[in-house]
């Protein structure tokens, strides 16, 4: 893994943001370049033209250190980063292995790692100025600065009130041209209310002059690329989003309709930013929901939660459940479970960041059948035909790490 997850990097943003804490950037060059093989590790490469050593053309070079292209490069890179790191302090964080954080009397440094990428936040200036230095004794490194821009996030931070605003606008225009939508109309909403998309008859033929528009129609790609938005500043059309990649292998023109409405929403709202961070202690919050039978080829429901450590949110997901639920209640119940897997991992992502959470984590959920599930096995009769692995989240409240209301 080289990536720390989306959910990270807005959890560091925000702890840093509410304790005014310093955020820097740093681009460690050819990164690829450093890992260096373990001895267990034998690979060998022809001699690239040009530069063949004379009157030993037809030799082989071994490998000592990875190189771009090969497939091991990106763990091969991994492993020598976090021997250096931790060498010098760091601890790893165990549910996250992107994360970094090293304790010391001088202050703390926290930072996420994305490749070559490095996002940092420190206590104070001279943490970061002693880290800088670190890095630049091991690599060659591009010092960027006060993180302003990073994975495609534009970061605003407002000092006074303690808060940081992500936004992506450079990355909407630029789909926005890619797309040939700059001149189209804003849409006030990413999904038309109450639209209901559905696939074609896998049993039919498909007719000749579809399958020549698919070829030209670039749905998936445009799908992937609202994904991006979705998953890292728009939790607004993460429903939409969802759904529309239901059809990646069917589309058709409705699908692809509905698609250009989510970027044309996207151009009326391209400045909107997820703001996070405030003068308030972090505390963990979830919300929880379920749409009962929303999909209209399976029955199946939709599946929905967010998660706040007091402003903006950090954490959200809207996906198809994996069953079919024959109640309301059971729906509920299984967002629930889902929410519960997020909030064990951000429990263990705070934890392993310095800022545990010595009380229950709030989990609110609008259904008070599913609520009291979690709590006491009262409905035995009618419960029984629930699968074991979704009273996860029944477990989790009686050994106090959540409470659901």
């Amino acid at each position: 893994m080289l990536t720390a997850c989306l959910e990270s990097f807005r959890s560091i943003a925000h702890l840093a943001a509410a304790l005014n804490w310093d955020l820097h950037q740093f681009d460690i060059k050819t990164v690829f370049l450093h890992g260096i093989l373990p001895p267990e590790e034998v690979a060998y490469m022809e001699q690239p033209p040009g530069f063949e050593v004379s009157g030993k053309e037809d030799w082989i070079f071994q490998l000592l250190k990875s190189i771009y292209g090969m497939k091991q490069a990106s763990r091969i890179w991994n492993i020598t980063f976090n021997k250096a790191v931790t060498a010098w302090g760091f601890e790893r964080l165990p549910c996250e292995w992107c994360v970094y954080r090293r304790q010391s009397p001088t202050g703390t440094i926290i930072f996420s790692l994305h490749v070559d990428d490095i996002f940092s936040a420190a206590s104070s200036p001279n943490e970061t100025a002693a880290f800088k230095a670190f890095l630049e004794l091991q690599w060659e490194v591009t010092n960027l600065r006060p993180a302003k821009f990073a994975l495609g996030i534009a970061m605003a931070r407002d000092i006074p009130s303690h808060t940081i605003s992500l936004s992506q606008t450079a990355f909407i225009e630029r789909l926005l041209e890619h797309f040939n939508l700059k001149d189209a109309h804003p849409s006030d909403t990413p999904m038309v209310a109450g639209l209901q998309l559905c696939r074609p008859d896998q049993n039919a033929p498909t007719p000749p002059e579809i399958t020549e528009w698919r070829l030209k129609t670039p749905y998936r790609e445009l799908v992937g690329s609202l994904n991006y938005a979705a998953v890292a500043t728009r939790p607004d059309i993460a429903y939409a989003v969802s759904r529309l990649s239901s059809f990646n292998d069917c589309y058709m023109l409705d699908h692809w309709s509905a698609a250009v409405c989510v970027l044309r929403y996207l151009k009326g709202t391209k400045d909107v930013a997820l703001v996070l961070g405030s003068d308030r202690t972090p505390s963990l919050v979830g919300y929880s929901d379920s749409d009962y039978a929303n999909c209209p080829d399976t029955s199946q429901s939709i599946s929905g939660y967010c998660f706040s450590l007091g402003s903006g949110i950090i954490s959200w997901s809207s996906c198809k459940q994996k069953l079919v639920a024959d109640s309301s209640c059971y729906a509920k119940y299984i967002a629930l479970h889902d929410a519960s897997h997020e909030a064990t991992f951000l429990r263990q992502l705070l934890d392993g960041l310095g800022f545990s959470a010595s009380t229950p984590t709030p989990l609110h959920c609008n259904n008070d059948a599913a609520s009291h599930l979690t709590e006491d096995h009262i409905f035995h009769p009618h419960m029984k035909h629930i699968r074991v692995k979704f009273h996860h989240v029944h477990d989790m409240v009686h050994e106090g790490e959540l409470k659901v209301a």
